[in-house]
């Protein structure tokens, strides 16, 4: 997948830092123990010592290089266990003053072997995720201000003899408990019904929660996605496979407003492949709509239409909340 030579900087930047926090994190320890644990700072310059001594024994060209080698090893190593009984005696883990890694793969180097690391790549992932969202409209969009009071209590014939209300409080525990859970892979939800009804309200929520916990989550209408991906499929440049890419790619997919985009072949064979690809990888989408199942399927391909039914389906019923707010 290519991405913007810039993403690449980003996503060095960030190994960087992550480094350096790293070092702090260990020298913060190591002055701890030095202070507070009886023996260990004389155990640790004598550690620290080792290098030099490995140095001079190379460079004096002794004949017995290798058996001093040895020895020197066998001394570093009996200091180690010493130290690490030193931090169990004192109630520390025996690994306390080892070196920290957020990576244990690639030890934060973004490489392992002759490749770029699964994490350095989680990295790109992301700030492809953040750009591509980067007007992501969360604002005051959370559960706990999702106010069922707009919705009408009084039972209805059409809902099966419950309220919009009631219809709405489901929806409502539904999506805290999917954001709650959230992992990949995971199914996806199609939320449908009329304009003002809290759906984008409701995935902006989960979305919120979902970057909090650090995945990648990329939120956008329909008609904006594919005129990106349109834009950059007929003019090649350097990471103009981005946008499909890391749609396809993402850990949460939020695809508002499907049915409100231009209803022309290339849009329809994008909106397919995005939701198929997702579906097959188990990749979770929320899709939300206007249109009712019945009317996205006379305007999709039955495969589309397929696609969405099999997901998880929420109807949202009830009067715009924009018009009663006002």
């Amino acid at each position: 997948m290519a991405y913007p030579s810039a993403y690449y900087q980003q996503a060095e930047q960030i190994l960087e830092q992550r480094r350096f926090e790293n070092s702090v994190v260990e020298s913060e320890r190591e002055k701890e123990i030095s202070e507070k644990v009886s023996g260990a700072a004389e155990l640790l310059k004598q550690l620290a010592g080792t290098v030099d001594k490995l140095a001079g024994i190379i460079l004096s060209h002794d004949p017995d290089i290798g058996q001093k080698v040895e020895k020197l090893k066998d001394e570093n190593l009996s200091m180690q266990d010493k130290l690490s009984e030193l931090l169990k005696a004192n109630g520390y883990p025996c690994d306390y003053l080892d070196k920290i890694y957020t990576c244990k793969k690639c030890h934060d180097t973004g490489v392992y072997g002759d490749v770029r690391c699964e994490c350095f790549h989680a990295v790109l992932k992301q700030i492809a995720s953040k750009e591509l969202s980067k007007s992501l409209p969360i604002g005051s969009c959370g559960f706990e201000n999702f106010d069922l009071k707009y919705y009408s209590d009084a039972p209805s014939p059409a809902l099966g003899g419950l309220s919009p209300r009631e219809i709405m409080e489901t929806n409502l525990r539904y999506c805290e408990k999917y954001a709650e859970n959230f992992h990949v892979p995971c199914e996806s939800v199609f939320m449908s019904g009329g304009t003002g009804l809290g759906k984008t309200h409701l995935s902006l929520a989960i979305a919120r929660k979902v970057i909090d916990m650090e995945y990648s989550v990329v939120y956008g209408s329909a008609p904006d996605l594919l005129r990106q991906i349109e834009t950059e499929h007929f003019d090649r440049k350097e990471g103009s496979d981005g946008v499909i890419s890391t749609v396809k790619e993402c850990d949460l997919l939020v695809l508002d407003d499907l049915g409100a985009e231009f209803n022309t072949q290339f849009y329809v064979s994008c909106i397919y492949d995005i939701i198929n690809t997702r579906l097959n990888f188990g990749r979770p989408t929320i899709v939300n709509s206007n249109l009712a199942f019945q009317e996205l399927a006379g305007r999709y391909t039955d495969r589309i239409a397929s696609r969405l039914q099999s997901m998880k389906n929420l109807i949202f019923s009830g009067v715009d909340i924009r018009t009663l707010k006002r």
